[in-house]
């Protein structure tokens, strides 16, 4: 499923910048929850992005996370927000240029979830149970969670009955509070998120566990935007201040206080764990 959302800025003075980026910078985001929910957090950024700018934008949704890297890779998306394995992907087969992560991103943390009646307060006590991870391509719902589990001398083929993989953080969430599995892990910022906004209820899900903290989501450009309008919309981010209204709006929603410039260099450790786990095999397709 495409959807496009068309929030056109005033007319730019002077030439665009030379790139092979069509007038309409399209942007996609990682499909990490339900379409709507995924409007609602995003569109205020991108029509901020267009006011301040003078750029046009086009939201784009993909149908799930690789399909987030096809239209990357084929220039069908021209900026893109990725998680941290999708990013280190995309850099790899597509040169992604990193621009800006969010503050709460440099300290990322996966919420392990289970039911609010249950007496079982750690991972270790759920041995037999029914689990769920996120999309197999998510950060904060697969790639780390295993990872660290990894560490721990836990397989999770072999501890839990049966694992599932949700199609976003919200899915696994709900699994959890209709009983459908007895244990998920998902982003802890959308855990939050659901909980503020009454999607997600304290009398049916509690948080057990968290893991340790790791880099995750970035904004990236195709390395075929010109240096000009990749600066212009990293300066734009970088001037979303908190004591403003309508910015504090708009980091509200994206779940942030402020962004922050951002290098290949913050990945590391998820790039890493993704060769650790064999996700970054194969040659660069450039």
């Amino acid at each position: 499923m495409i959807i496009a959302v068309f929030l056109v800025a005033s007319a730019c003075t002077g030439d665009a910048p030379p790139d092979d980026i069509a007038d309409t910078i399209r942007v996609g985001v990682l499909p990490d929850q339900v379409p709507d929910n995924l409007r609602t957090r995003h569109e205020p950024l991108i029509a901020y992005l267009g006011e301040t700018t003078g750029f046009s934008f086009e939201l784009v949704i993909p149908s799930d996370y690789a399909d987030l890297l096809q239209q990357f890779a084929v220039g069908d998306v021209d900026l893109a927000w990725f998680g941290g394995l999708t990013f280190v992907r995309a850099e790899l087969h597509a040169g992604a240029i990193p621009l800006a992560l969010r503050d709460v991103d440099i300290q990322f943390t996966s919420c392990y979830l289970a039911g609010a009646s249950g007496q079982r307060t750690s991972i270790a006590a759920f041995e037999g149970a029914r689990f769920s991870f996120g999309p197999d391509l998510s950060t904060s719902g697969h790639l780390m969670p295993r990872y660290f589990m990894s560490q721990a001398g836990l397989v999770p083929e072999d501890f839990f009955q049966s694992i599932r993989h949700a199609p976003g953080h919200d899915q696994t969430a709900a699994w959890v509070a209709d009983g459908t599995v007895d244990l998920g892990v998902a982003n802890c910022v959308i855990v939050q998120s659901l909980f503020a906004n009454g999607q997600l209820d304290e009398d049916e899900v509690r948080i057990i566990e968290t893991t340790p903290p790791y880099s995750d989501y970035v904004w990236a450009a195709r390395e075929s935007m010109s240096a000009p309008r990749r600066a212009a919309i990293l300066d734009a981010l970088l001037a979303l201040d908190p004591t403003v209204p309508l910015h504090r709006e708009v980091l509200r929603l994206q779940g942030a206080n402020a962004y922050l410039p951002a290098g290949s260099g913050d990945l590391e450790f998820v790039r890493a764990a993704a060769l650790q786990a064999g996700l970054l095999a194969g040659e660069d397709s450039r």
